[in-house]
């Protein structure tokens, strides 16, 4: 039976450090009701009708058994300690997968201090994570593998196309928010998408002010050579 863990920062809560998890709790984000009173009327604007849904940080809380076959001594329990403290460094975004939950990742932090509990021979520690407030697939959308495909929420789509003069096509976003994608680009285009226009030459861009909102993206391209979209969605 494959032993539950945690990768953060690129280590491996159970491979490289023999950390059992005894007790897991992924939280939910609180969600933030942003509005504004249109001047002398009763209206209220949400801007969830322009961003989308907003929401605090979410917080993970686990739980940890300091195992070994054999009893740990004092100075090899402090100094395994010392190794997941290097690695816990609070206050450092990383990214942070569970295997509870395949093809996700979280952005997360370390927050505050450690709560050790001392035993016989072991330890257990608690630690928590304060995280950006979706959980983002590791899969960019358009891939199409079997295995991480939600037949519930996903949509196989392309997102690779030729441009010799213009095309309109449909982008969905199968998330919650907003997402900015990844635009590569072999020749020259133009995007329109919501009555905002970019023209892109021959590079890859990431900083752009061309947003999927979720749900159905009506996307016009005009101009000459190959584009691509890479995003993925987040969800809660």
């Amino acid at each position: 039976m494959e032993v539950r863990s945690i990768d953060f920062d690129g280590v491996n809560s159970w491979t490289d450090f023999k950390l059992m998890i005894e007790s897991a709790e992924i939280g939910y984000p609180k969600k933030n009701k942003a509005t504004i009173q249109i001047p002398n009327s009763n209206i209220k604007y949400d801007y969830a009708d322009v961003f989308g849904d907003l929401y605090e940080e979410r917080t993970l809380e686990y739980n940890f058994y300091i195992v070994r076959p054999n009893a740990l001594s004092v100075e090899e329990l402090e100094y395994r300690k010392s190794q997941i403290a290097n690695w816990l460094q609070p206050g450092i975004r990383h990214k942070l997968s569970d295997t509870a939950i395949p093809y996700y990742y979280f952005i997360a932090e370390v927050q505050g201090d450690y709560d050790y509990t001392e035993e016989n021979g072991y330890s257990i520690f608690k630690v928590k994570f304060t995280c950006y407030p979706y959980k983002i697939h590791a899969i960019d959308e358009g891939t199409d593998l079997w295995d991480p495909f939600e037949f519930d929420n996903d949509v196989a789509q392309e997102l690779k196309f030729n441009i010799d003069g213009g095309i309109t096509t449909h982008i969905y976003n199968t998330g919650l928010t907003i997402v900015k994608p990844r635009i590569t680009v072999s020749g020259t285009a133009t995007i329109s998408l919501n009555g905002i226009d970019e023209t892109f030459t021959q590079g890859s861009y990431t900083d752009t002010k061309i947003a999927f909102a979720k749900g159905d993206n009506i996307v016009v391209i005009t101009g000459r050579g190959r584009i691509q979209f890479s995003f993925s969605k987040e969800v809660l």
